[in-house]
């Protein structure tokens, strides 16, 4: 690269530099492999952007539009997606491990051969119990956060049914919210209800992508009281 090529591409990245600062569009951007490493660009209009191979580790794009942008085998690692609008975007073959998607909207995107996201059937097998004929087991407590619904019966053998927000971006949401024993919350709890997920519900299971324990799901069956102080 001559001097001359070197001042410009210089001017170029300066150029770039004040538009992310001020949050002025980079709608429609060609953004190809570009190295935006830790890049801030919190807010910032990236609609329909090319952003396809660019580095964007660590990046913080908080509440930023990448409506159907190309970020296709973009590097997402650690990268800050609270709040993002990731609708209709590509992010085939994308690395999004460790990347924050609290709240991000995923409505429409594309994730064929995205890596580094939380495999929902996987968690469910490690951290839950099984019964022989492929029931889940869980716990939850009621009264914790919200009062339980008017027409549910807090008693062994009822089962009860809540609309479930099956959202994965969204951690704690609608539903009946449970988790394994060894969720933290259950801490200092004295009633803990031990729970059945039968095999023909498990489809109305939600695992979020951020869980520190806990799931969702629409149905359950409620079947003993337990004590996270003794052998549950």
């Amino acid at each position: 690269m001559n001097i001359e090529n070197y001042r410009q591409a210089i001017a170029k990245k300066k150029t770039f530099n004040r538009t992310v600062k001020g949050y002025a569009s980079l709608r429609s951007a060609d953004l190809r492999s570009a190295d935006l490493n830790a890049a801030d660009l919190n807010g910032a209009n990236l609609r329909a952007a090319n952003l396809r191979g660019a580095n964007l580790r660590a990046a913080n794009l908080r509440g930023a539009d990448l409506r159907a942008a190309n970020l296709r085998g973009a590097d997402l690692r650690g990268a800050d997606l609270r709040s993002a609008d990731l609708n209709a975007a590509d992010l085939r073959g994308a690395d999004l491990f460790c990347a924050d998607l609290e709240d991000a909207n995923l409505s429409d995107a594309n994730l064929s051969g995205a890596i580094g996201l939380l495999v929902a059937s996987d968690f469910l097998e490690k951290n839950f119990k099984f019964e022989k004929n492929g029931s889940m087991i869980a716990y939850k407590v009621f009264g914790k956060h919200f009062d339980p619904l008017p027409g549910w019966k807090i008693e062994a053998n009822s089962i009860i049914v809540e609309n479930c927000n099956s959202c994965r971006t969204t951690s704690c949401g609608s539903g009946i919210n449970l988790a394994n024993k060894k969720w933290r919350g259950f801490e200092k709890m004295d009633i803990i209800w031990k729970v059945r997920i039968r095999p023909e519900w498990l489809g109305g299971v939600v695992v979020p992508y951020h869980t520190d324990g806990r799931i969702r799901c629409e149905k359950c069956e409620l079947i003993e009281i337990s004590s996270i102080n003794s052998k549950i």
